[in-house]
C-alpha cells in the first residue's frame, strides 16, 4: 500500500514537472519566434552580422521589435522593425542615446529605487526609449525619452 502511494506520488510529481515545463516553453515561443524573424529582417535590411540584444516595445498604437548588434563594418546599430514588417528604422548607436545612457537619464530625472529595463521603439515617427522603473513606493513607472535628444517625451507614474 505504502509503495503504491510513493509510486503514485512520484508519477504525479513527474507529470506536474513536465506540464510546468511545457507551459513555460509554450509561453516563450512567441518571443523566440519574433526575435528570429526580427534578426532575419535586420540582417537583410541593415546587414547585422552579430545580434547583441532583442527588444519588444508595445507602443500605444503599434508594436515594434528591435535588434541591436554589429554590422559588417563593426558598427553598433539598432534596427527597429514595425511588427507587420512594413517599416524598418536603422539607427547608428554613436548618433543616438544608447540603452545605458537612457537608463542613466531616467535614473537622474526620476530617482527610482530600481530601473527595470529599457526598450527601444518608435512613437510619433521618432525613435524613443521606454525605461521602466519602480519608485520609492514600489509603483511601476515608465519614463519615455527621445533616442535622438535624450529629452523626456512622456512619463507614466504609479501604475
Amino acid at each position: 500500500m505504502k509503495r503504491k502511494f510513493v509510486i503514485g506520488s512520484l508519477v504525479l510529481l513527474l507529470i506536474l514537472i513536465i506540464s510546468s515545463y511545457s507551459v513555460f516553453y509554450q509561453s516563450k515561443r512567441p518571443i523566440v519566434q519574433a526575435e528570429k524573424e526580427a534578426a532575419i529582417i535586420a540582417e537583410e535590411k541593415a546587414g547585422i552580422q552579430k545580434v547583441d540584444d532583442f527588444y519588444w516595445y508595445n507602443g500605444t498604437d503599434e508594436t515594434y521589435f528591435s535588434i541591436a548588434g554589429y554590422d559588417a563594418e563593426d558598427q553598433y546599430i539598432y534596427v527597429v522593425i514595425k511588427q507587420n514588417g512594413a517599416n524598418t528604422t536603422i539607427l547608428n548607436a554613436s548618433e543616438i542615446v544608447t540603452e545605458d545612457e537612457a537608463k542613466s537619464i531616467a535614473q537622474a530625472e526620476v530617482t527610482p529605487t530600481e530601473v527595470l529595463e529599457a526598450r527601444i521603439g518608435v512613437a510619433d515617427e521618432e525613435p524613443i526609449w521606454e525605461v521602466s522603473y519602480l519608485d520609492k513606493n514600489g509603483q511601476l513607472g515608465y519614463y519615455i525619452l527621445s533616442a535622438n535628444t535624450g529629452q523626456m517625451v512622456k512619463e507614466y507614474k504609479n501604475i
